[in-house]
């Protein structure tokens, strides 16, 4: 079906039933859905009518109302693009549409939760069964050791890599197979670096509100490639260095899609494509100093900077 037999679809099938029903893993929700129910919520296609997601997703709807928004219980499952029934629904090939309106969380949530002495580097991790191989793309500990001993006296840092998380966290996760990767040991060593996953477990802290409360104070980014790493595209006004061995997503995610629009002014995109590369942008990250919101660089780092960006 086109976009717009879809669009015509998924509003007929909103007046007749009254809903609308997400399902689907979290990079497209982020990407392609919540900007769609941005969209219907503005038009007023959704008073009177209720919005279905995934448990602990409530902060990423923060434009509707409490009875314009319902979640449901069952685990998040993959929907291939051909079978998903709103318009303009893969991340690989999504352009801006008019029925698309995109959250601003940096001016929701940058004034609530944790506060930070410094400027805030986030690291998005992960390591997880990929394509049917096994982890490819994930930050090795080789990366992650130089980019904490670069960083840990200029920045907070912050670490995250989504794995089994307590009840209290409230998230239904993706289904991922996550396997077992030996370098928490190595990140909690570092006495200024704080683990997302530790910090809500310990504090009993709603895993997503959490989080969107610390990205709304970051504005440097390090993440690989995945649905963790689409969410870093709303927060515009930003770096990002973003590990790309393996997806669709390249190249149009990157150049021309939701990495260039989900936010005003959208991150400042540096790809790494290898391991010596990833290891090179960690140099350039380590080099940015803050002025305000800006990010500044020293002129010999930006070569490499140029070369990395998309």
């Amino acid at each position: 079906m086109t976009d717009q037999e879809l669009l015509e679809q998924s509003i007929n099938r909103l007046k007749l039933t009254d809903a609308i029903e997400y399902t689907g893993e979290f990079g497209a929700e982020i990407t392609t859905f919540i900007p769609f129910a941005f969209w219907l919520k503005q038009e007023g296609l959704l008073a009177g009518r209720r919005l279905v997601t995934y448990g602990g997703m409530r902060p990423y709807y923060y434009f509707l109302g409490d009875d314009e928004y319902q979640e449901k219980t069952v685990a998040r499952v993959w929907v291939a693009p051909s079978h998903r029934d709103w318009p303009t629904n893969s991340t690989y090939s999504a352009t801006s549409r008019p029925w698309h309106v995109y959250p601003d969380y940096r001016s929701i949530y940058r004034g609530q939760g944790r506060l930070f002495s410094r400027p805030v580097l986030f690291v998005q991790n992960k390591f997880t069964l990929e394509f049917g191989k096994g982890p490819i793309n994930y930050l090795s500990i080789r990366a992650l050791k130089q980019l904490l001993e670069r960083a840990a006296d200029r920045f907070d840092v912050v670490y995250s890599r989504p794995r089994t998380l307590p009840k209290s966290a409230g998230y239904t996760t993706d289904e991922n197979t996550h396997c077992d990767y030996p370098e928490l040991d190595l990140v909690r060593s570092f006495g200024n670096v704080l683990v997302l996953e530790d910090y809500c477990a310990d504090e009993a802290l709603a895993y997503n509100s959490t989080k969107l409360e610390i990205l709304a104070k970051s504005h440097l980014f390090v993440a690989v490639q995945g649905g963790g790493a689409h969410l870093l595209a709303c927060f515009g006004r930003s770096v990002l260095l973003l590990l790309h061995y393996e997806g669709r997503e390249y190249p149009h995610a990157y150049t021309s899609g939701p990495y260039k629009y989900l936010s005003t002014s959208p991150p400042v995109l540096l790809l790494a494509r290898e391991h010596d590369q990833l290891l090179q942008g960690v140099d350039v990250m380590c080099n940015l100093r803050a002025e305000g919101e800006a990010m500044m660089l020293e002129p010999q780092y930006m070569p490499a900077f140029e070369a990395m960006r998309v």
